[in-house]
């Protein structure tokens, strides 16, 4: 006897089974002699035989990729703000303003340059206030996060113009004993162990409260933010982590989770431009950090607890807009490997006397942050040239870690920076005559830098689309019409300077590359408004230069 309940058929051999009949919608588990375990879904009654058919009923959601739970990151119910009303200056400022997307648009600032970003690290390990004389132009203090059982401070800016706010976290705190050693523990526990550390939540907590703000007043105003995270050292290692939680987290019920995918609406694509923003987007953080002593680990570990492991994982680390300045390698900065872009920067350690070069000592002169803000001039806000007139700054390739207390690469590195005299000599001197060309035994390397090329993870997903789609598009100049695409906008001045503006970029290897520095740091948060204010551009795009592949194979 034959009984068919579904499309699909399973065939289990038992030498014992006892099946009692369920309805639709529910789990029944089964056990034989042998100790086989059978979960069986939505299935009627089954005869008993050696031999069972099961054909069980296939459902489409039972397909669905469940999100993991982790539980491990928490919110910090503990956290004190100094200025909880904090949201109310913001939504007030832009109340009054009434800004058009196409006034957004044409206002677009550049982003705030490495020297700004590293004097904020620097001030988080001061007691910020509002009205700070050494807060830089047009930035004011939002507020400050505190816990004072862990140990936890960070800070919150913002500017008004240029619609951009900044996170500090401070990092590992020397001028008390009691902090120090608070900050110790975290050292140890989650930066040399890859485990989570309550700073954690902190930090987390922080981030979350703050784009929570920013994310109603988008939905408000109609206002667009960019969003910054910045820290030295432990600092460094807390901001990577925010960038994490930011990108892929939410908070439900106090505990952090990988963000569900919601059902997107169809767009209305006779919305005007003032409601086409798309108030539903998320952040995706530009964040640069100093000294960090490095977050790879961590995050791989994050991403594989609050991930699946095979097909259909979400999580991509290489996605997160991470860059990563270093000094001279130290104890600190080669603890664990580093994720995103990485620069060695030179500070000046001419001056270092013996402690400093022969002892312990020698990993917080290379960690100094004064050290590391003098590495740029305050005037070009770059860093500062050589002799050659070359930036002092050079692209890693390859970076020492190390193991504990003393590591192996490091302490390679030292040898033979203390041979030659340099703490970065050129890595062909120290090869070995039985080593084969080509190769080398250190793990240091480093390339020229490119002031004009930045990898593409620096935008969304959406913008990389865009991007592409338009460097495709304008390369095929018999079917481009820029004027009609930027139709929507219906003001000529701006149509006039998006044309203009876009004219100029290349794409190459997952690189994003302009003429000249200027060009470059004009164009990138300019094609981040352009496609969160005007959605309906990139969707035009797309349909045009589908249209025009078709016509260009006929």
């Amino acid at each position: 006897m034959t009984h068919s309940f579904s499309k699909s058929k399973v065939v289990f051999s038992l030498n014992f089974i006892l099946i009692w009949a369920v309805g639709k919608d529910y789990l029944q588990i089964a056990q034989s002699r042998d100790g086989l375990v059978l979960i069986l879904y939505s299935f009627s009654y089954i005869p008993l035989n050696r031999t069972v058919h099961l054909y069980c009923t296939m459902d489409s959601k039972a397909s669905n990729i469940l999100s993991l739970f982790s539980g491990e990151i928490k919110e910090d119910n503990e956290l004190k703000l100094n200025n909880d009303d904090f949201k109310q200056s913001i939504a007030k400022f832009y109340a009054k303003k009434k800004l058009s997307a196409i006034d957004q648009l044409k206002a677009t600032p550049p982003y705030p340059t490495p020297h700004v970003l590293a004097q904020f690290a620097s001030m988080a390990f001061s007691d910020c206030k509002h009205g700070d004389t050494t807060t830089p132009d047009g930035w004011q203090l939002l507020t400050t996060a505190s816990n004072f059982r862990n140990g936890y401070f960070g800070t919150a800016y913002w500017h008004s113009e240029h619609q951009q706010v900044v996170i500090a976290h401070r990092g590992t705190e020397t001028k008390s004993a009691f902090a120090f050693l608070i900050d110790l523990c975290t050292d140890i526990r989650g930066v040399a162990r890859n485990k989570y550390a309550e700073k954690v939540n902190s930090a987390s907590t922080f981030a979350n409260k703050v784009v929570a703000a920013l994310q109603e007043i988008e939905q408000e105003q109609k206002v667009s933010f960019e969003i910054f995270f910045t820290g030295s050292s432990l600092g460094g290692w807390l901001a990577q982590i925010t960038t994490f939680t930011t990108e892929y987290l939410e908070v439900k019920s106090g505990i952090f989770l990988k963000k569900q995918k919601e059902q997107q609406g169809e767009d209305d694509a006779s919305s005007p431009v003032q409601d086409s923003y798309d108030v539903t987007h998320n952040y995706h953080p530009h964040t640069v950090v100093f000294e960090s002593p490095g977050c790879k680990d961590m995050l791989s570990l994050m991403a594989d607890k609050l991930d699946v492991r095979q097909h259909g994982s979400s999580i991509d680390l290489q996605h997160l807009d991470i860059t990563s300045y270093l000094s001279a390698p130290n104890l600190i900065n080669t603890c664990n490997s580093h994720l995103g872009t990485v620069y060695r920067i030179f500070t000046d350690l001419c001056i270092m006397d013996w402690k400093e070069k022969f002892t312990p000592m020698y990993n917080l002169a290379t960690q100094s942050t004064d050290k590391i803000q003098q590495a740029f001039d305050p005037e070009t806000e770059k860093v500062y040239k050589d002799d050659t007139d070359r930036l002092k700054i050079l692209e890693v390739v390859d970076w020492p870690v190390s193991s504990g207390l003393t590591g192996a690469e490091l302490n390679d590195f030292l040898k033979w920076a203390e041979h030659l005299y340099d703490y970065h000599p050129d890595v062909m001197n120290a090869v070995p005559n039985e080593v084969p060309k080509g190769y080398h035994q250190l793990r240091y390397q480093t390339k020229a830098y490119e002031d004009c090329t930045i990898y593409l993870s620096i935008f969304t997903q959406d913008q990389q689309e865009f991007l592409e789609h338009y460097y495709s598009f304008r390369n095929m100049p018999e079917f481009f019409e820029p004027n009609e695409l930027f139709s929507v906008m219906n003001n000529v001045e701006a149509q006039k300077e998006a044309e203009q503006k876009l004219r100029v970029f290349e794409l190459d290897n997952k690189k994003f590359r302009c003429p000249d520095a200027s060009s470059l740091n004009a164009l990138i948060p300019y094609v981040k408004r352009l496609v969160l204010l005007l959605p309906h551009i990139k969707e035009k795009l797309k349909d045009q230069l589908s249209s025009s592949r078709k016509r260009n194979n006929v």
